[in-house]
């Protein structure tokens, strides 16, 4: 009976001992790994960013829909008044700066926690019709839009603003 207790108590130590081994070799690697700062293929690995969660449901400055229309409305009418003549490549290009300066001008109010979305058409009126849809996922209490449309009998110019909340 002592020989085969003797017998297992050599067995567990032995078995300690191999993981012991093991252990420390998977630490030499981890830590030469982790110390040269060199991923697999000789690449640097870039840090790994975790964020905290603020654990704030609510924008410290929420979004002011009558602010966004009047940046919005003042930067359209000033592009988009009666000397502006349609050019198909010219209002191309004029429409991705309106939409880029009314983006900016947003962003600089800084409204807290939402992303924007700021889509320009203008089209020539030549007795033609118009059918534009967006369709994408929402919260309908904190998600929204705003446009605003320049009509006379030479063009039209619409802007739409959606504006979605970003945890």
């Amino acid at each position: 009976m002592a020989s085969a207790a003797k017998n297992w108590s050599g067995l567990v130590t032995l078995c300690l001992g191999q993981e012991r081994e093991k252990r420390q070799v998977s630490s030499q690697r981890t830590s030469l790994t982790k110390s040269n700062g060199v991923g697999a293929l000789g690449v640097p690995s870039k840090p790994i960013i975790q964020y905290l969660p603020s654990y704030r449901m609510e924008p410290r400055n929420p979004l002011n829909k009558e602010r966004l229309e009047l940046t919005m409305r003042t930067i359209m009418n000033r592009n988009y008044n009666e000397d502006y003549l349609f050019h198909p490549r010219q209002s191309y290009h004029l429409a991705a700066q309106v939409s880029e300066e009314i983006k900016n001008s947003i962003k600089l109010m800084n409204f807290d926690r939402y992303r924007y979305i700021v889509l320009v058409t203008v089209g020539e009126l030549l007795m033609q019709g118009l059918c534009s849809m967006v369709n994408f996922l929402w919260d309908a209490e904190k998600d929204g839009f705003v446009t605003y449309s320049i009509k006379t009998p030479k063009f039209i110019a619409v802007c739409t603003v959606f504006y979605l909340y970003y945890d």
